[in-house]
Formats: C-alpha cells, structure tokens, sequence
C-alpha cells in the first residue's frame, strides 16, 4: 500500500501542475519580493483565495532550517537559508492546492480508515525502528503490542501516525481517481519488458596480423 503511495507521486504532480495553470495565484506585498513592509498579518500569497500568512510561512520556514541544522550539525549559509525558505512557500502551496482538489472531488478520510491504516500499513520510519524489529526484520507483533500500550500516546507516536496518514492517505485516493482510466497498451507493455529483460553476451577475440615482406 505504501508502495502505491510513492509510486502514484508523478500523477500527484500532474494534478499540481494542471492546479497551477487553471488556479489563480497572486503573491502580494512579500518579503519574498521585496515589495514593501510585511506585518504578522500580511498574505506573502494567496492561492485560489486562500491566504498564505508570513506568520505561518516563517515559522515553516524556521522549522525546516532547525531540521536542517541538526541533521548538518553546523550553521546554514546564506544560500541554504534562501532554499529552505523557498521549500517552505513551495511546501505551503502545494498543501493547499492539495486540500482544494481533495473538497472538489469529495476526497476524506475517516476515523476508522486511520485506525487501519496505522494497524496495519505502518510507515518505512516505523518498520526501520530497531526497538520494533526481530533478527533484523520487522516484527508485526512487537508493534501491536506498542500501539495499545500507554507508550504510544505519551510518546507521540499516535499523533505521528494520524499526521502521516492524513497527509498521505488521501493522496493516494487523489492518484486512484486520476489514474482510474489509465492503462497501457500491448506495444507499451512489450517495450518495458524488453528493456528491463532483453540483454546480449558478445565475445571477440582480438586478431593484429603481423605484416610480413613480399617475395
């Protein structure tokens, strides 16, 4: 299931993408532009009606950079400052041309499909976790018996969960919908299978004549 998701992310953008071009995005009075002061409650944009404040797009932004600096263990450039903080307008906007597709086509996702899901499709951060694994492997068992403990709640992990499966589940509806009518052809087919299968063993000897004077 979880293979799906990742490999239904080409449609997904396709979908931004048509999003970007039929939507209306007007970026305003921003810092980003230089255009003027910004106050806590100035739009840097706003998509498709909706706002994106430069309080909310700076603390993205703050977030991303503290991310950055622990994994790095150093101080960000200048340049990795001005990256991460176009990451996080990008992020922004792409959440919510996401969340206007999904009220469009109806897309949601319930209490019980979440109970599922982090039942039984756990995320590659949980299957990785060595604390969850037996003899190198993942073990189902292990991680039943820390969803239903106190652990789970205290330490986060169910609110991680739910955060995930919220962001990803209907992610994956919006990909089944868009690639419900999408099938390949015989010739597509072939074609893949012979450029992952067809292969060629070639051996040569290498011949120099030694040229010899005439009679």
């Amino acid at each position: 299931m979880l293979q799906a998701m990742r490999s239904s992310a080409k449609y997904v953008f396709w979908i931004l993408a048509f999003a970007f071009i039929g939507g209306f995005l007007l970026v305003e009075s921003s810092g980003l532009l230089n255009r003027g002061a910004v106050t806590p409650t100035t739009p840097v944009a706003t998509v498709n009606g909706t706002d994106i404040l430069y309080t909310d797009w700076l603390r993205r932004s703050q977030q991303l950079a503290q991310q950055e600096q622990q994994q790095t263990g150093r101080s960000l450039t200048q340049d990795e400052q001005t990256r991460i903080e176009n990451q996080a307008f990008d992020e922004m906007v792409t959440e919510i041309l996401l969340q206007q597709e999904y009220r469009r086509r109806g897309i949601t996702i319930s209490d019980q499909e979440l109970r599922d899901y982090a039942r039984f499709a756990p995320p590659d951060w949980v299957t990785r976790d060595p604390s969850l694994q037996t003899e190198g492997r993942f073990d189902p068992a292990k991680y039943q018996r820390l969803l239903a403990s106190s652990q789970a709640r205290q330490g986060g992990l169910l609110v991680a969960l739910e955060q995930y499966y919220r962001n990803e589940v209907p992610r994956e509806k919006l990909a089944e919908q868009v690639t419900a009518g999408v099938f390949a052809t015989d010739v597509d087919l072939w074609r893949a299978y012979q450029d992952a299968n067809d292969s060629a063993s070639v051996s040569f000897v290498v011949f120099r004549p030694t040229p010899t004077a005439a009679d």
